[in-house]
């Protein structure tokens, strides 16, 4: 009705409202007899070949004019995202270990592909990831994100073992790892906030192991620097594992125990499901996490 409406106060023609409307000039008087009926007044008068409004049709033309344009802007298809003009900000969520291996290779994307956004990368806790994602404070979070609300967008990305970093200075790097030293060593640990439960914990505590947690540290840098110097034992992704060992005097040992495999994600809001720049940047970070250990399916740990 709306854009009848408008055709007609443009036009001043029914075959012509008809012509730009796409319909019959049957439909155009139908719809024109309906608005006559709802408003009680003719709206539109003839004389000679033209339609002149009335003054109740004047005064509803800036409100028809408005509303046609809203209608308009509401039905267009979005526009597609291109990052070399683009100028927005992505946020991410990710650990400090994937924003060690991944955030550097997304920052050159960025740089590269796209130079007027900026990367943010933020670690709410898991009971607000759901808000924040909803609310668009995190574009998109990777990881195994353990108790992420079901509703939430997700793409498996793939998965991985873990193996034990001990320190080169140290009795581990000169001996077998025993199940009997596994539990009874003392460890380091990162809490997992991305995660409702430590699925390290889990799958010990499944099989009847209890790790003595003697140091907790706020990240993965942290604990790799106290292994160094000490007889601690670091649980760790084993894709993780090489790359942390390089930086420190570290060496990989094969746990003694099989805890299984973990699958690592990406997930996003539906909100945000269609946004071209949120397809951008998940296709980005699902390229780069697969390319960070291109021999094997196993990703980052969250």
């Amino acid at each position: 009705m709306v854009h009848t409406l408008k055709a007609l106060f443009d036009t001043g023609q029914v075959s012509k409202a008809a012509e730009r409307l796409g319909v019959s000039q049957p439909s155009v008087s139908q719809n024109l007899k309906r608005l006559r009926d709802y408003f009680g007044d003719p709206l539109f008068v003839r004389s000679g070949n033209r339609l002149y409004p009335t003054p109740r049709a004047m005064a509803l033309e800036p409100t028809v004019a408005r509303l046609a344009r809203d209608i308009g802007l509401i039905s267009q298809q979005p526009e597609a995202f291109d990052p070399a003009t683009a100028n927005r900000s992505f946020i991410v969520s990710f650990t400090d270990i994937a924003e060690f291996m991944v955030l550097p290779r997304l920052g050159s994307d960025l740089l590269r592909e796209a130079p007027g956004c900026n990367l943010l990368s933020v670690r709410p806790t898991i009971q607000r990831m759901q808000e924040a994602l909803e609310q668009g404070e995190v574009d998109v979070a990777a990881g195994t994100l353990h108790g992420t609300d079901v509703t939430l967008r997700q793409q498996r990305l793939g998965e991985y073992t873990f193996v034990c970093l001990v320190s080169l200075r140290g009795r581990w790097a000169r001996k077998p790892l025993t199940l009997t030293d596994y539990r009874d060593a003392p460890h380091v640990m990162v809490p997992r906030t991305s995660d409702a439960v430590d699925p390290i914990a889990q799958r010990l505590e499944l099989q009847g192991v209890h790790r003595r947690i003697a140091v907790t540290v706020a990240n993965h840098f942290a604990a790799c620097s106290a292994v160094e110097q000490t007889d601690l034992l670091f649980t760790v992704p084993q894709h993780v594992a090489g790359h942390l060992a390089k930086l420190f005097h570290l060496r990989v040992v094969p746990l003694p125990i099989d805890l299984g495999t973990v699958v690592t994600r990406i997930v996003w809001h539906e909100r945000f499901h269609h946004d071209p720049g949120n397809l951008w940047l998940r296709k980005r970070v699902e390229r780069i996490y697969r390319a960070v250990v291109p021999q094997q399916k196993t990703l980052l740990a969250q």
